[in-house]
């Protein structure tokens, strides 16, 4: 199995567990808007979250594979229902430890999830 989409959701869930953020894919200490790759960022949205980590391995020389963000992304949507991961990271009703739990529990099913999409592949 490659673990890189499980790192993709655990490194993703590091920063939203650091510091979260609605309204914006990622803000820096003074609450400005900024990409969620940039230095200056001090917290991330939930999509934020996985861009930054995205651009982390792609500046690394290491893009992440088309199958292992499909299988992060497959883990997420078995966990939260909806079309945008923007519009449920800022629904009003949202919280920091929310979004803590949702990567947690799709980091939980990850490796189902990998062999389903294995077995969908055949």
């Amino acid at each position: 199995m490659d673990s890189r989409g499980l790192r993709l959701l655990q490194n993703a869930r590091k920063l939203v567990a650091y510091s979260w953020c609605h309204g914006a894919d990622a803000r820096d200490g003074n609450g400005v808007e900024v990409q969620p790759w940039d230095e200056k960022a001090a917290s991330w949205s939930l999509l934020g979250a996985i861009v930054a980590v995205l651009e982390h391995e792609a500046s690394r020389g290491g893009e992440l594979p088309l199958a292992a963000l499909g299988s992060a992304l497959y883990a997420l949507a078995d966990v939260i229902e909806t079309d945008s991961l923007v519009d449920w990271n800022d629904d009003p009703r949202q919280t920091q430890d929310n979004v803590v739990a949702v990567l947690d529990q799709a980091t939980a099913g990850y490796r189902d999830n990998c062999v389903v999409l294995q077995l969908s592949q055949n």
